[in-house]
């Protein structure tokens, strides 16, 4: 996780320096001096970094949020943060208002914005570009001992580890092992996404991943029926009934997801979400596979 570093001659510099010979020492906790970064004024520009600061700090910790911080669609954590805490758009007047001395930014933030940023002379924390679950567990416990909250990340990382443990016993159980498209307005998530482990974590096979497709690609119609799913995975809302999504698609009706009705919406925010609460998208997942599975022969 790429920091900024903070110039060897400002106040925070020397406050480090001097609580970690204190805890050489054995003075003070490490965990204490690295709460004392000066870091009592974070802001956060990306929903990614409002989940996570919501996980590791407590409120009074954070000086800005991003605005999504409150979408109930696309946010896990509505109604954590107080409206004393500012929220914010990834632009510079609006952050550096907010009086912050850590910004943690997301790597799809606006690349001038992060340059101003970084000249300001406020510390910038640069979250990673997480694909899986390996790398979401590495963010909390990497961002946990920058925040000086190494325990509370330990606790996050083992719930995530729990509730997925879980999860592979529920898929285990199932013997339907379906083969799943996730379907955003003709992009498909394929390997190397966090969409594609949550699908394998489900006990699923993606089948843009199986035929070969990287990353989130658009593809065309034809290409897209011709992978043949048999659940759809949906991640926006399609109307009162998901055969309203054929109004806009009609070629989709010829694929096996939608002759047979298995057509999956998960709200964005437990199926595009980069943080633990994507654990709660692959409970939810096989929720509905659990529904849709056809009946044994």
């Amino acid at each position: 996780m790429p920091v900024v570093p903070m110039c060897s001659g400002t106040p925070a510099f020397r406050r480090i320096v001097l609580g970690l010979l204190l805890a050489v020492a054995g003075a003070v906790p490490i965990d204490a001096v690295l709460a004392d970064q000066g870091a009592r004024r974070i802001c956060s520009t990306s929903l990614a970094g409002d989940e996570l600061l919501a996980l590791l700090v407590e409120p009074e910790r954070v000086a800005c949020v991003s605005t999504l911080a409150d979408d109930p669609q696309l946010s896990d954590v509505v109604g954590h943060f107080p409206p004393s805490i500012a929220r914010v758009i990834g632009r510079i007047e609006p952050v550096l208002g907010s009086r912050p001395d850590l910004v943690l930014v997301a790597p799809w933030n606006d690349p001038d914005f992060r340059t101003l940023l970084a000249r300001s002379g406020v510390e910038v924390e640069v979250l990673a570009d997480v694909r899986n679950f390996d790398d979401i567990r590495r963010q909390v416990l990497d961002l946990g001992r920058r925040l000086g909250a190494t325990e509370r990340a330990r606790q996050v990382a083992e719930r995530l580890d729990a509730e997925l443990t879980r999860a592979e016993a529920i898929a285990a159980r199932r013997r339907w092992r379906p083969k799943i498209l996730s379907f955003s307005h003709g992009i498909v998530a394929g390997a190397g996404t966090t969409v594609d482990a949550l699908i394998r974590r489900a006990g699923a096979i993606n089948a843009a991943a199986e035929a070969g497709i990287e990353g989130h690609t658009r593809l065309p119609m034809e290409a897209l029926v011709a992978l043949d799913p048999e659940v759809l995975l949906l991640g926006f809302d399609t109307g009162e009934h998901p055969a309203s999504l054929l109004e806009a698609y009609p070629h989709l009706a010829s694929t096996r997801a939608v002759r047979d009705g298995r057509i999956v919406i998960l709200p964005p925010r437990l199926l595009t979400t980069v943080t633990p609460f994507l654990a709660r998208g692959v409970l939810a997942l096989e929720e509905r596979l659990a529904a849709l599975a056809p009946e044994p022969k």
